[in-house]
C-alpha cells in the first residue's frame, strides 16, 4: 500500500438484546433513549454487569438483566 492510499474502515457495532419478559419482543435494549442517562461509570461496553435495570423500547416493561461481553 503506498502512502497515499487510505486502508478501508472497519466498522464496530455494538447491540444489546434481551427477551422482554412481558411481551416477549427480542429486542436491542439500545435502542431504549435513555439507556445511558446515569449509567457511564456504572456500565461501560463490553463489560459484564450484573442486575441492570431496563426498559423495554417495545412496550414499555421494566426489568432486570444481566449483561455479559
Amino acid at each position: 500500500m503506498s502512502a497515499s492510499e487510505v486502508p478501508p474502515r472497519a466498522q464496530w457495532t455494538i447491540e444489546l438484546h434481551a427477551d422482554c419478559p412481558a411481551c416477549k419482543e427480542y429486542v436491542d435494549l439500545l435502542q431504549y433513549a435513555d439507556f445511558w442517562d446515569g449509567r457511564g461509570k456504572e456500565l461501560q461496553t463490553g463489560q459484564n454487569k450484573e442486575n441492570v435495570e431496563v426498559v423495554c423500547p417495545e412496550c414499555g416493561h421494566e426489568f432486570i438483566v444481566d449483561c455479559v461481553y
